[in-house]
């Protein structure tokens, strides 16, 4: 088990981190039948800066995870507009996309390039992350390997 620092300062109770023995290999994709349910939920944080926004200032306060998940599948985070009255509530997939074809020079993964997505609420936003997450990435809890190094890189 191993933490993920900027992850579990953020959210405590995050679940650690399984051995890499436990994921999957990437060239090996999960057929549809074996996947397991999505089971998502909407964790609130206290609003901030993570560290990975810090060059936009963008306060995240919702993590979703997908049960099984190694880390968020999709957070929303509000960013105020220069010379805007107000900001705007942007959602973004954090999802490791696992296609078990080399869809890059490094091998199978890349992250879901679904980002900067705004809205005026937060429901708003919330609501758009969940129905991305369920039409775009079906598969989001099966324990890929590549998530899990995507866990690290993102989170560590």
């Amino acid at each position: 088990m191993e933490r993920l620092p900027n992850l579990h300062t953020v959210r405590r109770d995050w679940p650690d981190l399984a051995a890499p023995g436990d994921f999957l290999p990437d060239d090996q994709p999960v057929p549809v039948d074996q996947w397991p349910p999505l089971n998502l939920r909407w964790y609130e944080i206290r609003p901030q800066v993570l560290h990975f926004d810090e060059h936009n200032g963008a306060l995240t306060e919702s993590l979703l995870e997908a049960v099984g998940a190694p880390a968020p599948v999709a957070l929303v985070s509000y960013r105020q507009e220069p010379g805007a009255r107000r900001g705007r509530w942007i959602w973004r997939c954090e999802v490791h996309v696992v296609t078990g074809e080399t869809v890059a020079a490094d091998g199978f993964n890349f992250d879901c390039p679904t980002i900067g997505r705004s809205s005026t609420t937060r429901d708003g936003a919330r609501e758009s992350a969940v129905d991305h997450i369920t039409r775009q990435h079906p598969d989001a809890a099966v324990p890929y390997l590549g998530r899990r190094q995507s866990a690290l890189r993102r989170w560590s």
